[in-house]
């Protein structure tokens, strides 16, 4: 084995000297990353954790113990983000409204005895008493809406018109339905709907040759009668007007009530109702050549049997689908006239005189 050595007075000088030099540094406690393995129990903190030295006297002229900052790692750059804030909201463009829409002062300035009710975002327009269903959403614009310039010719400009849209008094009651076509049941017992249309129709015949009308019925009693058929009587008849009466139902639903009358939907304007058909806006039918007198005789009807029955106003509205209407080579309309799904108006409509009044109220459309 070697042999120790004894230390000398250099070497008992280089240690104080080390000593000297710890005691100085003894207040500063270095951050240290620790490493984890599986089975060490969570930390408590996530910044690095700190690890306590024994304490050592500090001389009074020592210097000054510097705190070491904690340096915090940099953001990664926004490329390196995959998944942005979820509070973070895209701007969308701003669009300019279109140019060829119509607004709505300047069109009640250049008729100032009409005054429709129309707010943006809402297809509902109320005119004259009455309400109808626009094909097109006005938008809003700096104190006032802009109207799709179909809606203006279809559906307000026709109603600048205050004359009846006929010159010769004839016209074709159609009741709905018939036959083994028995149309929808009324939920308060076992009676259907041909059997209400064709009282109601019975019931406004004689009402209108009061006044001076040729009136053809397209069925007398309960036979069934298809669509197609209807067109033809009417084109036998060379009636001027077609009126078709029905009544609604929104089975299973109890809640829905009210009045609605349906005009053939125009050219490249959407439909209110569709009922799963094919919905083609570009599609042309014989009495699109009517439009403007389609809405106007709706207008006249919808609101005189408002006036009559005192029912909700569910207003004028679009159909493509209806063929009653479509074939038709004349302004022609179809008038639902209450509920029978609903209780209290399927009371209402089982009444006589509920359908008397149904019929005067159709009747005084055609004064």
């Amino acid at each position: 084995m070697p042999r120790s050595r004894r230390a000398g007075p250099t070497s008992l000088l280089l240690g104080a000297l080390i000593l000297l030099l710890a005691s100085g540094c003894a207040g500063s406690r270095p951050a240290i990353s620790v490493t984890r393995i599986p089975g060490d129990p969570p930390p408590q903190s996530s910044f690095p954790i700190s690890v306590d030295r024994p304490t050592v006297s500090t001389p009074t002229n020592a210097p000054a113990a510097i705190p070491v900052p904690i340096e915090q790692p940099a953001p990664p750059p926004a490329a390196a983000v995959a998944n942005p804030p979820t509070n973070t909201v895209p701007q969308a463009p701003s669009t300019p409204p279109p140019t060829n829409w119509v607004r709505l002062d300047s069109w009640t300035a250049r008729h100032p005895g009409v005054r429709p009710a129309i707010q943006a975002g809402s297809k509902i327009l109320r005119i004259g008493g009455a309400t109808s269903l626009l094909g097109f959403e006005p938008l809003p614009t700096q104190g006032t809406v802009l109207l799709h310039p179909l809606d203006v010719a279809k559906n307000l400009d026709p109603l600048l018109d205050s004359s009846p849209p006929w010159r010769r008094r004839s016209v074709v009651i159609d009741p709905g339905h018939g036959g083994v076509n028995a149309g929808t049941r009324i939920i308060t017992g076992n009676r259907f709907e041909k059997e209400f249309t064709l009282d109601w129709a019975r019931r406004l015949k004689p009402l209108l040759e009061a006044k001076g009308w040729t009136v053809t019925l397209t069925r007398t009693n309960d036979v069934d009668l298809s669509l197609p058929d209807r067109v033809r009587i009417a084109e036998a008849s060379g009636a001027e007007l077609f009126v078709s009466l029905h009544f609604n139902s929104a089975f299973p639903s109890q809640t829905a009530e009210g009045l609605e009358t349906y005009c053939l939907t125009p050219t490249g304007m959407p439909s209110t109702l569709t009922r799963q058909y094919a919905d083609d806006p570009s599609s042309r039918h014989p009495n699109n050549r009517f439009d403007a007198e389609n809405v106007r005789l709706a207008w006249r009807i919808h609101r005189n049997l408002l006036a009559a029955v005192g029912m909700k106003d569910r207003g004028i509205r679009r159909a493509r689908f209806m063929d009653v209407l479509r074939g038709q080579d004349r302004p022609a309309v179809l008038v639902e006239g209450g509920y029978l799904s609903n209780p209290g108006e399927a009371r209402r409509i089982a009444t006589p005189e509920y359908r008397q009044r149904l019929a005067v109220g159709v009747a005084n459309a055609f004064d």
